[in-house]
């Protein structure tokens, strides 16, 4: 069958699927499928077959491998041993069916609805071992006359399987300007009647401020308000692999596989080029730059969200990215530009319609430092700390926004503004024992850890230094004479009088009616003589 009707032949089949994320994920598997077992195109032990029925089915020898049918529901076939290789009792809730004509394997029909499936660790060692058996005999498929290449051609290639896919989904598109071997963009004037949504913030966006001010909530509201989102946590280990795209073993069957893994960062762009009508940087890259703009001025926006973005070594997690995150160096932009990828080598630019917002916590920069160059790329907003949303909440008589305001006062003065606490702490707390429990848990426990157990310095933040004038039962860090005689049976020569701290001890042992209520009120109270 001639190349041109056997793509034909196979976007007939998708179309009466009718399930392009399930076909996504179907050629992704069969992709895996010839990658992990070396099968060529013209491997006579794989045949790949658009069936009468709606269904397409990978033949390894006379077993079907991998399959995608429209039974009552779009469902995922994954050939399995029939000896209870597999011991998942969740998986009762699944059918099984038998398209071999060996007794010893069975089918795992998965629904698109539960593909999570998939991607389970055991569904998934139990499928590659079975075709590890199979594909070991070196059998010629019976099914190889039906074998279709360009089903084989939409698992390993990225760009085709794009306009493939969005050929399905477009009836009305044709090949007529496209050669048989090849397939492009469409490069005409692209007219949409779609209106771009901008979001509340510039294209790169960091809040930045200390602990416990809401910019991870600001952020989940950022979320809220577009379709399309994704998000990741930076951590110091994070790395460029993770982010964008690297080389990965995977190991099956005892044989080890090296992998081409594309990140969250990529995913995330390659979602934005959908939404401005393209299926692949490829095709994107090859548009003419009047259509590009024409198309991302008009396209929904994609937000990817970075949580402590300032945990990792940034500039060694961007790499060339950095360059591209620019405004105007974005795809559609004015001053565009694209780079060629390090490890698959394809052409990459950033969508202009893909926005990343990040937070960064100013008592962590002392972990990774964001350079010069990165800071000229992204718009900052500070969230401070909000004392005012305290206002008018008492417990007990304190008046938690004085008390908050109080403390954060005396951080700044010994020690800096980015270390100050944060509103969050003091909103939930709704009595007096939820205060209490607060300071034992969580503000008495950040103080140590700024002033790495500095306590002269803690007990001035909470107004339990001497000068005040808290008696000694109303400190909540207490400061008493160390036992020399008792400790030691004589005096040891000291040039200062020996003492230890402790935290209140009703606190610590969560007796919070017996810790007194000028604990608190004093911190920003001074006691009257």
């Amino acid at each position: 069958m001639p190349k041109d009707e056997e793509r034909e032949q196979l976007i007939k089949k998708l179309r009466e699927i009718n399930q392009p994320e399930a076909c996504r994920i179907f050629f992704k598997l069969l992709h895996d499928l010839i990658e992990y077992h070396s099968l060529s195109e013209n491997d006579n032990r794989l045949a790949i077959v658009v069936r009468k029925d709606k269904m397409i089915s990978a033949n390894v020898n006379s077993n079907i491998a991998l399959a995608i049918r429209r039974e009552k529901g779009v469902h995922l076939l994954l050939l399995i041993k029939h000896d209870g290789s597999i011991q998942l009792s969740e998986l009762n809730q699944f059918s099984f069916v038998n398209f071999t004509r060996s007794s010893r394997y069975i089918h795992l029909q998965i629904p698109y609805e539960q593909k999570h499936w998939i991607e389970n660790p055991l569904v998934q060692k139990a499928w590659q071992d079975c075709i590890n058996e199979i594909a070991e005999k070196m059998a010629q498929s019976p099914k190889r006359d039906h074998h279709n290449d360009s089903a084989y051609r939409a698992a390993m290639d990225e760009a085709f399987r794009g306009e493939l896919l969005m050929r399905v989904s477009n009836p009305a598109s044709t090949d007529d300007d496209r050669a048989a071997s090849q397939v492009e963009e469409r490069s005409e004037s692209y007219v949409s009647s779609k209106t771009r949504t901008q979001l509340s913030i510039p294209l790169n966006y960091i809040l930045f401020g200390p602990p416990g001010t809401g910019k991870t909530y600001r952020l989940q509201q950022l979320m809220q308000e577009v379709k399309s989102h994704y998000s990741v946590t930076f951590h110091p280990s994070f790395s460029y692999e993770e982010f964008m795209e690297g080389i990965r073993p995977e190991v099956v069957g005892g044989q080890v596989s090296y992998q081409i893994k594309k990140g969250i960062f990529y995913e995330a762009c390659l979602e934005a080029l959908r939404k401005a009508g393209y299926s692949s940087f490829e095709g994107c890259l090859s548009d003419t730059s009047d259509n590009r703009r024409q198309r991302f001025a008009e396209a929904e926006p994609v937000l990817l969200v970075i949580d402590e973005i300032n945990r990792a070594n940034v500039s060694a997690v961007l790499g060339e990215l950095i360059t591209l995150l620019e405004p105007d160096k974005r795809l559609g932009s004015t001053y565009e530009q694209s780079v060629q990828l390090p490890y698959s080598r394809g052409r990459f630019g950033i969508p202009a319609n893909l926005y990343v917002a990040g937070s960064m916590n100013t008592a962590d920069r002392s972990i990774a430092l964001l350079d010069t160059a990165l800071r000229r790329r992204f718009d900052f907003e500070e969230y401070a700390p909000e004392p005012e949303l305290l206002a008018g909440r008492t417990i007990e008589g304190i008046d938690l926004r004085q008390l908050l305001a109080t403390i954060n006062q005396r951080i700044e003065a010994l020690y800096d503004r980015d270390h100050t606490l944060g509103h969050a702490y003091l909103l939930p707390v709704q009595s007096y024992a939820g205060l209490c429990e607060v300071f034992r848990m969580k503000i008495i426990p950040l103080l140590r850890e700024y002033f790495y157990d500095d306590w002269e310095k803690i007990q001035l933040v909470l107004g339990d230094n001497i000068r005040w004038g808290k008696s000694f039962n109303e400190q909540l860090v207490r400061r008493i004479t160390l036992p020399e005689r008792e400790l030691f049976g004589e005096e040891v020569l000291h040039h200062n009088e020996p003492y230890l701290y402790e935290i209140n001890p009703f606190l610590t042992r969560k007796e919070y009616d017996q810790v007194p209520k000028e604990a608190f009120l004093y911190i920003y109270q001074k006691p009257v003589s």
